[in-house]
């Protein structure tokens, strides 16, 4: 897998600015033509640790929780569209509890890091230039919140997950945005590397605009969530997309630079 390749055959799920109606009929990025997404419950594990990350030049994301105070999510969901620069910490919320019925939780965020070397163009696309597996970010919220519940954090995956895997990944979707809608049967399907050995995960799970972010789910033997991956960008004409695999943030947490 080439980075020139990637970049120009996937694009960025469309959640770092408003994002525009699809015509009647038309299937959307990340999308199958068959609709296998469903609503699932904010009670329940892990859909409970799953939030809206919300900026105030209209982007709509997808972030996890993994602690009291920090929010996974997608580097491209922090940048203003048009200058493709990264938004102040206090332009970015991240809501917890949103449906139909509620209005959430709104948690402001303080401070945020995101993956070395990490660049889009104004759109936002892709820099060719910038290495892939940097799309991720860890937003640190506002201590003058409660925090959230610790057992609501999931913990990342430590290993890369093998190819053929069970997943399920969602998010607060463009065709859908005050609902958490996921796809419950979906896998991963291998790794791609680009020209400098950069790593991403390739998955199946159907999603659309809005789902960048989210945390890519993988449920182990003994019942507990964990995030095998964040998920970046999503393929054109069929359901799936890439992720940034778990350990490569793990890895790179400590080079992250901050925002």
């Amino acid at each position: 897998m080439r980075r020139a390749a990637v970049l120009v055959l996937l694009a960025l799920a469309g959640c770092a600015g408003p994002l525009p109606s699809a015509a009647p009929g038309a299937v959307r990025v990340g999308l199958g033509a068959k609709e296998v997404r469903q609503t699932v419950s904010l009670a329940e594990a892990p859909w409970r640790s799953v939030g809206l990350v919300a900026t105030a030049v209209g982007g709509r994301c997808t972030g996890a929780v993994i602690g009291p105070r920090t929010v996974l999510t997608a580097a491209h969901c922090l940048l203003d569209p048009r200058s493709a620069q990264m938004l102040q910490p206090e332009a970015v919320a991240f809501v917890i509890g949103l449906s139909p019925d509620s209005p959430g939780e709104r948690k402001g965020v303080a401070s945020y890091v995101f993956g070395p070397g990490f660049a889009a163009r104004p759109g936002p696309q892709p820099d060719p230039d910038a290495p892939p597996d940097a799309d991720w970010a860890v937003l640190t919220l506002d201590a003058t919140t409660p925090g959230l519940p610790a057992e609501r954090a999931l913990p990342l995956a430590t290993a890369l997950v093998r190819p053929g895997t069970p997943v399920v990944l969602g998010g607060y979707q463009a065709d859908r945005p005050r609902a958490l809608i996921a796809d419950l049967a979906c896998t991963t399907l291998g790794y791609g590397r680009d020209q400098s050995g950069r790593l991403m995960l390739r998955h199946s799970c159907s999603a659309t605009g809005g789902s960048s972010g989210g945390p890519l789910l993988l449920r182990q033997g003994d019942g507990l969530w964990v995030v095998a991956g964040v998920g970046s960008m999503a393929v054109r004409g069929e359901a799936g997309g890439w992720a940034v695999p778990a350990p490569t943030i793990r890895r790179d947490a400590g080079a992250a630079k901050g925002g």
